[in-house]
């Protein structure tokens, strides 16, 4: 599902929505989402998961092409929690 899939959703389901309007508001619900992850913050959707900003740790790789052993770098991730919720409603 794209942000334009997305948009074009929330058209149907609000029925005096623009999908200009609905096209800004997935826009900026990203940009949110986007600078909290950069601030290190976690986002909390009750009903729907936990994206948490996660850091790995450096770790040593190969590369098989060239046959060396290379290092990956520690680097910060977005890890997502599904919630019970949601998980009730997939198995169901």
């Amino acid at each position: 599902m794209t942000r334009n899939d997305i948009a074009t959703e929330l058209c149907k389901r609000i029925p005096d929505l623009q999908k200009s309007t609905a096209l800004h508001v997935v826009e900026g619900l990203t940009d949110i989402l986007s600078e909290a992850f950069a601030r290190g913050e976690n986002v909390y959707l009750r009903g729907f998961g936990s994206l948490e900003v996660k850091t790995t740790k450096e770790k040593k790789a190969r590369n098989i092409n060239a046959g060396t052993t290379v290092v990956v770098p520690a680097q910060r991730t977005v890890k997502f929690k599904i919630s019970n919720q949601l998980k009730k409603h997939l198995n169901s």
